[in-house]
Parts: structure tokens; sequence; C-alpha cells
């Protein structure tokens, strides 16, 4: 049977599959241990990791606690694998540490029997390039908006807390949510939707002091 001559050629380069240039970058530093190369993912990832730690600590513990992830994320590349995203393995640190912080204050408050959740929001702190041509009208009522949403957020509790702000303001996949959170997207669906619900009955008194035409969302409430 005469060969196809075309399957004798390789593949196009652009049909070949495209490494996740941040395992590009974790191999570099375990090939390396070069403390430049880990510096690049920490300055990619400090402002999310920060934003969604003091989301979930509401205070200045946050600072630490993202030190802390990074830290925990350094002492453990050697075992990472690349067969998930790296931005989910060090979402899933983050979000481990935040709770195991919530836990061990709940237990050193001595509020066993109360909510973790009967904290005073913070205000939220988003690092943002100045921007001499900016809007600054627009950016206090944006920066307003931030505070409100984050005193929502405080008063729910942990685990709608981290869904909403790993979906609706983060942006991230279900897929990658489920991974972080060891749900079935079947579960992490179902839990989105409730919290979901949850924060606009917590936010319909703000509805009437919102400009609608600010959105603080990477991924779109409701997708």
């Amino acid at each position: 049977m005469p060969t196809d001559r075309r399957s004798l050629w390789p593949a196009p380069l652009s049909n070949l599959p495209r490494l996740d240039p941040d395992v590009a970058l974790v191999r570099q530093f375990r090939a390396t241990a070069s403390p430049a190369v880990f510096e690049i993912l920490f300055r990619k990832y400090q402002t999310p990791i920060f934003n969604l730690v003091h989301r979930m600590v509401n205070g200045e513990e946050a600072y630490d606690l993202t030190q802390e992830v990074f830290y925990r994320a350094l002492r453990s590349l050697v075992s990472f694998q690349g067969d998930c995203k790296f931005r989910t393995w060090l979402y899933t640190i983050a979000r481990n540490v935040c709770l195991n912080y919530l836990r061990e204050k709940k237990v050193r408050a001595g509020l066993e029997g109360s909510s973790l959740d009967a904290e005073d929001g913070q205000p939220g702190f988003v690092l943002e390039p100045a921007d001499p041509q900016a809007d600054v009208p627009k950016i206090v009522e944006v920066r307003e908006l931030q505070r409100v949403v984050d005193r929502v957020l405080a008063a729910m509790p942990p685990e709608q807390r981290l869904l909403i702000t790993l979906r609706d303001l983060d942006g991230l996949s279900y897929e990658e949510i489920a991974e972080i959170t060891e749900n079935s997207l079947v579960n992490v669906r179902s839990k989105l939707h409730r919290a979901r619900q949850a924060f606009k009955n917590k936010f319909q008194p703000y509805l009437d002091h919102v400009d609608p035409s600010l959105d603080l969302r990477a991924g779109g409430m409701g997708k």
C-alpha cells in the first residue's frame, strides 16, 4: 500500500502544543535555582494573590499571608509537575493559607459556636498603576464601589467569598475553580449560583448608589 508522503512531513509549528510560559519559568527555576526567575512569577501574581487574600481575611494580615503563599510556593516548586496551570496551583495554595488562617483565628478567639464571618469589612485594596490622564472622579467612584463589594463579601461565609472572588472578580474558569476548591464542576456551578444570590441580597441596599456602568469583575457576574 503506497505511503502518504504528506504523513512524512513534520506537523506545522502552529499545530504543536504551546508550553505554558509559567511552566517554562518553573522548569527554568528548578534547573537553575535562580531567584530572578522566581521573581518574574512573583511579580506577575503578587497583585491578584494579594487581592484574593485581602478579600478572604479582611485585615492587615493579608500582607503577611500573601508572603506566606509565595513562601510555600517557593518551597513546593520542586513538587510541581505541570499537570495543571501554575496559576491554579498557586491559587490553591492561597486558598489553603486563607482557610487555615480563618480556622485558627476562630479557635483563638473562642468563637467555635459563632460564625467565622462576623467581621467588619475593611476597605478594598487594589494595586493600580498611576495614570496622569485618569478620570479622578470615576476612580473615586470605582474605589468606593470596591469598598462596598469588599464589605458585602466580608459578611459572607468563606467558601462563598472564595467562589465569587475566583469567578466574578478574578475571572478564573469553572474548571480551574473546581481544581482549587476540590469540587466537581456541578457543585461549583451550584454553589456559585447560591453565593451570587446571597451576594445580590446583601448588595441590594447599595444599588441605588451604584453607577450601573461600573464593573469590577474580570469574569462577569452570572456567566
